[in-house]
């Protein structure tokens, strides 16, 4: 199975951490990840407290931004009981979609689509837990549902088991922004499913294991990882699929000093052409970055220019770093 499928070390010390409640299971909306990959094996099998995660050896191959929005009518009745819907876009504009359900805490997935995948939980929901959760803490539910892969069509059944299973510190190397080393805790999930196809039961099994960590001061999801190990020697799969993802650091904070986002516009957005800038507090632009996903300035204007052609970029997501004479902000927009 592909890897856009998927879309939808640890070392004890003497030192002790202050570990925090993961607060909020999704990730901050407009949140931008590295797609990675790490010159030496990332090992997470071990769980505890104080441990210490060494990411310092990744590279960056592609990246996502996640954004939110309430479900429209028919994503409604394909999946019911739905409050969210989480789209991760990447570079070429391709997205996938997770589906679900938010009550007063309490967070299930009841859908995910991806270009050739589709799981929809339509039995029963896949209960990840009720936040705030805190170390130790664990969750585990049945699920059951509906697969479309391709051309094949089946039904799925199984568990899935959640636990906050870590704390202690994580460090990542600079991706072109920043790099980052803070305390983090980590949301471990494991989704273990029977597959059956057509008048085949139990043809084979699906087992997807999420690692989410969250940094303790502001409750970011700074780094995730998914491994999906399938096993369908029906249709001749067997393979094992793992992505991971680096938050980019200039989205943990960026600096906005006194020019606030209200202040900036940036029209239209999505854009085919020409991107126009505008400032409510009559300041000079003295210059403009255009930034891919992939960290590459594609574009550096200096002087007061307001409106910038850009239909000789490619289709996707890109940032636009702008310098005034006092302060400087970055905000988003898409190529289209």
């Amino acid at each position: 199975m592909k890897t856009k499928l998927l879309y939808l070390f640890s070392i004890l010390t003497g030192v002790c951490y202050s570990q925090s409640p993961i607060n909020n299971y999704n990730s901050a909306p407009m949140t931008t990840y590295a797609i990675v990959t790490s010159g030496t094996a990332i090992d997470q099998s071990t769980g505890g407290s104080n441990l210490i995660w060494d990411f310092t050896n990744l590279t960056q191959v592609g990246g996502t931004t996640d954004t939110y929005a309430s479900p429209t009518a028919g994503e409604l009745t394909t999946y019911p009981g739905t409050t969210s819907v989480l789209t991760i876009t990447d570079a070429a504009m391709v997205e996938s979609k997770g589906f679900i359900k938010d009550v007063a805490g309490e967070v299930s997935l009841t859908g995910i689509e991806q270009t050739e995948f589709v799981l929809n939980y339509n039995t029963d929901n896949a209960t990840i837990g009720t936040f705030p959760m805190s170390y130790t803490n664990t969750n585990s539910d049945t699920a059951a549902g509906s697969f479309t892969y391709t051309t094949y069509n089946g039904t799925f059944e199984g568990t899935v088991d959640t636990t906050i299973d870590a704390y202690g510190t994580l460090s990542m190397n600079d991706l072109g922004q920043g790099a980052y080393s803070s305390d983090v805790t980590r949301l471990k999930t494991v989704q273990s499913f029977n597959l059956s196809y057509n008048i085949f039961t139990n043809v084979g099994t699906a087992v997807l294991t999420m690692y989410n960590y969250y940094d303790d001061t502001n409750g970011n999801l700074v780094f995730r990882t998914n491994t999906l190990v399938i096993n369908v020697p029906l249709l001749g799969i067997n393979q094992t699929t793992t992505i991971m993802e680096s938050m980019l650091t200039s989205t943990l904070g960026v600096n906005d000093n006194n020019l606030q986002l209200s202040q900036v516009k940036i029209v239209p957005n999505p854009v085919e052409d020409i991107l126009n800038i505008s400032l409510t507090n009559n300041q000079i632009i003295r210059s403009i970055s255009l930034i891919d996903l992939n960290g590459r300035v594609v574009l550096n204007i200096e002087g007061d220019i307001r409106n910038i052609s850009v239909d000789h970029l490619k289709k996707g997501l890109y940032f636009a770093t702008i310098t005034t004479e006092e302060n400087s902000i970055t905000r988003k927009f898409i190529k289209r």
